[in-house]
């Protein structure tokens, strides 16, 4: 009887020890307070399923540097049919800058400048990541895990369309978006995100990972000499 009681209290200690322990909500909100901290910021978001069209052209992936409040210089990885190219969206100063293969880099005003996000509203601290990222339901912590060679918490949670499309117009989800965080257990920085939900084209189902680093490093965004 005695050795049952053992082989169960054993038993128990050990199933206790193999789940996830955290407390996600927490670890959301260290997240979002660390991140409303930063001043420079690169994020690289790649498109990892269905397909995502933006100015006509579908989406591939996207590299960012960002010097806050308001400066961004982004290279956007766009396909036409089989043909991939580079087009460079530059916003410092207020104005907008669009640099298309072949052609000199000019300025844009209107609603061309408005045609694509601003990523540093990425990470404002009151729209931005910093704002959406604690809001989610049905928060969930995953495991522990190591990611680029640092301890992160991986966490689950979900969005409404709204707050997605509040991040991003061009994921305009028909749908709740799920979504998997890993924030460093340092200094709560978050390193990577990964949503999915119904945002592609025509609603379809899609997927988006964001990569985030280069956090408070030097950041040369400059006034380009465009020809117009």
């Amino acid at each position: 009887m005695r050795r049952s009681v053992a082989l169960a209290v054993i038993a128990l200690v050990a199933c206790t020890g193999s789940q996830p322990t955290g407390d996600a909500s927490k670890i959301l909100r260290d997240g979002a307070s660390a991140m409303a901290q930063l001043q420079t910021v690169t994020a690289t978001l790649k498109v990892t399923k269905g397909a995502i069209s933006i100015q006509g052209f579908t989406l591939v992936s996207a590299r960012t540097s960002v010097r806050m409040p308001t400066d961004s210089d982004t290279i956007y990885t766009v396909k036409q049919k089989d043909v991939s190219f580079a087009l460079e969206i530059v916003m410092v100063g207020g104005h907008v800058y669009e640099h298309i293969p072949f052609l000199p880099m000019r300025e844009v005003t209107g609603s061309e400048a408005a045609a694509f996000p601003n990523m540093a509203k990425l990470f404002d601290p009151t729209t931005g990541f910093p704002a959406i990222i604690p809001a989610g339901t049905d928060k969930n912590y995953v495991a522990a895990e190591q990611l680029e060679s640092k301890s992160v918490d991986h966490v689950s949670t979900r969005y409404t369309p709204d707050q997605v499309r509040s991040l991003l117009a061009e994921l305009n989800s028909s749908g709740p978006v799920a979504a998997d965080i890993w924030i460093r257990s340092s200094d709560h920085l978050i390193s990577k995100a990964v949503l999915d939900g119904d945002f592609g084209d025509g609603g379809t189902r899609a997927a988006v990972e964001v990569d985030i680093s280069s956090f408070n490093a030097t950041v040369n965004i400059t006034s380009p000499s465009p020809s117009l």
